[in-house]
């Protein structure tokens, strides 16, 4: 077995790697090499400071021998350098051939790109040592997901995701998708599919909104669900042609759980706090909080595109325990961790001072002065000895798990759905 590494093909303006990478696999299988597995599509840190948009390498796995490799090569070079938009800066691709004993090898490499910002030159030193040959275009940054990519491991490829590709006259144009559809769809696979549509902001999220090749991708928790999704949705222009990928979206591999003092930046963690301030709201609708973990303190940032979700940042106070997902930043006030979910675990008790109730009429007394007790208007009792009640407030925030709206959620954050569903289609429940 054979896998092959594509990455960096893509830039803002255009064009998709998955796409440059389909189009390597049907050309490889029109030169008789076929494909052993479906294709892997693989994200890596979404933080990293060079990615196009989603960070996605993609792996190819085919049946060959060692003697075609020189020919697998020309093909895969050949196909890279039609469609890669090469003309554009920051697009530098790299591609890694390597047999699946080599493959194994790279391993670390695959979990080091999810939660790391890798050097090429690294890369390029760990692949010359394994005999593993590659190609660079241009500066070849492209190695390292690339590498990754190939060294995935494929017990962490959990979902799949059924891609639509439109016709070349259509890029750059409007998707010509049928919204009712897409709801239809979503409503029919519920326990399948995930991330079809933003019911908070009523957005359609299969559809990208850049210039590129993709004209649709549905998720699932099997290919044939998501196969069976992209079916059900009404297109109103042509498609190309459609893959499956294997993909390793939705898992919250990214997330490394740390102690606040170790967090670095462009990195993705899990860090449990206590809320050391209260929240406050800037003009644009940003909530920020800071937590303590006796190591530090980093401000939790929820941004306007999170939607509702702020509301529950917004609710906290000082004495909160919470488990918070998301990405460190460095901003001129310090570290600060763009939320992508939050556990609450525990909430702080609030109080409030009420005035007490009249022993005879049962009527809610007025206070005579601090310290100098109360009286019932309706009564006319006096009793300067009654003190104040301690009345526990209603909290607007529950114990529970919170994420941001599906159009701000990573695609390698977990909803929230997909755990259950998992669980109940590995049981055969679903």
């Amino acid at each position: 077995m054979l896998r092959i590494g594509i990455d960096d093909t893509d830039s803002k303006r255009t064009m998709c790697t998955t796409y440059v990478a389909a189009q390597a696999l049907r050309e490889l299988e029109k030169n008789g090499y076929r494909g052993a597995d479906l294709p892997w599509l693989i994200r890596l840190n979404p933080n990293c400071p060079y990615k196009t948009r989603g960070n996605a390498a993609v792996c190819l796995t085919i049946q060959a021998k060692p003697e075609d490799l020189g020919r697998i090569e020309e093909i895969v070079v050949s196909v890279v350098k039609k469609w890669a938009d090469l003309e554009s800066e920051g697009t530098d691709p790299g591609i890694v051939y390597a047999w699946a004993e080599q493959a194994e090898h790279l391993r670390e490499t695959y979990w080091r790109a999810l939660w790391e910002i890798l050097d090429p030159k690294e890369i390029r030193s760990r692949c010359d040592s394994l005999g593993i040959r590659y190609v660079q275009m241009k500066e070849g940054r492209g190695i390292v997901g690339a590498a990754a990519a190939v060294g995935a491991d494929p017990e962490s490829l959990k979902t799949f995701e059924a891609i639509a590709y439109r016709v070349p006259e259509m890029w750059g144009r409007e998707r010509l998708v049928d919204e009712q559809s897409v709801l239809e769809m979503d409503g029919s696979l519920a326990l399948y599919t995930f991330d079809n549509y933003d019911y908070e902001k009523r957005e359609v999220r299969i559809t990208p909104h850049t210039p590129c090749p993709v004209l649709a991708g549905v998720r699932a928790i099997t290919p044939e669900h998501a196969e069976k999704g992209l079916g059900m949705v009404r297109f109103y222009e042509p498609i190309e042609f459609h893959v499956v990928f294997k993909t390793n979206q939705a898992g919250d591999l990214h997330y490394i759980p740390a102690r606040i003092s170790d967090m670095k930046p462009n990195t993705s963690y899990i860090v449990t706090g206590v809320v050391s301030s209260p929240p406050t709201i800037i003009p644009g609708g940003h909530v920020f909080v800071k937590i303590s973990d006796g190591t530090g303190e980093v401000t939790l940032a929820a941004y306007e595109p999170t939607g509702s979700f702020r509301r529950v940042v917004q609710n906290l106070v000082v004495g909160d325990e919470v488990l918070a997902y998301g990405a460190v930043k460095l901003k001129p006030s310090g570290p600060t961790l763009n939320l992508e979910k939050l556990a609450v675990t525990r909430l702080a008790r609030v109080t409030v001072k009420a005035a007490p109730p009249c022993d005879i009429c049962g009527r809610r007394m007025k206070s005579m002065g601090q310290g100098k007790g109360y009286r019932c208007e309706k009564c006319g009792i006096k009793r300067p000895d009654k003190e104040p009640l301690v009345v526990d407030l209603e909290r607007k925030v529950s114990v529970g798990v919170y994420e941001v709206c599906v159009s701000a959620r990573r695609h390698l954050a977990m909803p929230l759905k997909l755990k259950s569903s998992l669980r109940h289609y590995q049981h055969g429940q679903c």
